[in-house]
């Protein structure tokens, strides 16, 4: 069995982009680097990263992916799209 094409990684905008469309109650969001720079998104969310006030966040050896989230939001569902956005920026 062969494996299909190799995918580049989306860029951290992208990943975004895919979230928020996957998401329907993420007000905010962003892509810190593994030491913490912002790639992408709300610049805020950088001090946000211990999972408190509404944040969750999703970590790969290279990414964090932390979005702040609304009253409607399903904690379950946001976490699995934040890991399908972690993994999307990951080379595959």
């Amino acid at each position: 069995m062969t494996s299909g094409p190799r995918r580049p990684p989306l860029t951290p905008h992208a990943a975004l982009g895919w979230l928020h469309s996957l998401s329907i109650d993420i007000p905010a969001s962003a892509v810190l680097d593994a030491d913490g720079a912002v790639l992408a998104g709300d610049p805020t969310l950088a001090r946000a990263r211990d999972e408190n006030d509404g944040v969750i966040v999703a970590r790969s050896e290279r990414h964090a992916i932390v979005a702040r989230t609304g009253p409607r939001a399903l904690e379950r569902l946001v976490r699995a799209d934040l890991r399908a956005a972690l993994e999307a920026l990951e080379p595959r």
